[in-house]
């Protein structure tokens, strides 16, 4: 008898990063709209309490050094999770500030960063059990709003830009036509980023092709953002119609 095909979970759209910093590691997890899946792990090499400040800024340097690519494709919501009674969350931040203000300051790399408190994040049923705490989703989507708000402040500046230097796009099809001819031509300029809300990608009628734009985008190397309708930065992007792409 044939054996069943283990049915494939759906990923979802990407959200935040969750890091589990923890007394001997800290640990990666990618958090999209259907599931949660670990990215990566560093070792702290000794326990907090026995590490000095040298070994402690190594540490931190190996976070900063993993979310490096992960905030050059698009993802800026970074959520920090330690221990009750540790100051780990906080330890990291200070490291940011002294270290890579360019993490916090306005700019299109700017990350927002959110604290919480739990146990740990070391396992998938650590993070599937965090994931059912209505505290978490309400950091998740905070943060995720926070985040596509300062998306939406590069946008207000754009729209107050002469025509001759910025771009505004609404609809599918002048996306689609503009990732054509990026496709056709290398050298022409990427968008800075599209931002559209679930409703639009759920949307039956728009579903296929902002599912191929999204594709086209991700392999052009161009940064996309999904905000809930119901969240501030939805409200902004449900006034263009659902949709927006701006250079």
């Amino acid at each position: 008898m044939a054996k069943k095909r283990k049915k494939r979970v759906k990923r979802g759209h990407p959200i935040a990063i969750l890091i589990g910093l923890h007394d001997n590691d800290a640990i990666f997890w990618r958090i999209f709209s259907e599931t949660i899946r670990l990215h990566s792990k560093i070792n702290r090499g000794r326990k907090r309490r026995n590490q000095d400040k040298k070994q402690l800024f190594h540490f931190h340097e190996e976070i900063v050094n993993t979310l490096r690519p992960v905030i050059k494709e698009g993802i800026r919501s970074v959520i920090l999770l330690s221990p009750p009674k540790e100051e780990y969350s906080d330890e990291f931040l200070n490291h940011v500030n002294k270290h890579h203000s360019w993490l916090i300051k306005n700019g299109g790399n700017q990350v927002v960063f959110s604290k919480i408190i739990g146990n740990q994040a070391k396992t998938q049923k650590d993070v599937y059990y965090l994931k059912t705490q209505e505290h978490f989703k309400g950091i998740v989507d905070k943060t995720s709003n926070q985040e596509g708000l300062l998306i939406l402040a590069e946008l207000a500046k754009i729209i107050n830009k002469n025509e001759k230097f910025s771009k505004i796009l609404y609809t599918w099809r002048e996306i689609d036509h503009e990732l054509k001819l990026i496709k056709q031509n290398p050298n022409l300029s990427k968008p800075n980023y599209i931002i559209l809300t679930e409703e639009f990608l759920k949307n039956p009628k728009n579903r296929n092709k902002t599912h191929r734009i999204l594709q086209i985008a991700k392999n052009l190397e161009i940064k996309t953002k999904i905000v809930s309708k119901e969240s501030e930065a939805g409200v902004i992007v449900d006034k263009f119609g659902g949709l927006v792409c701006y250079f």
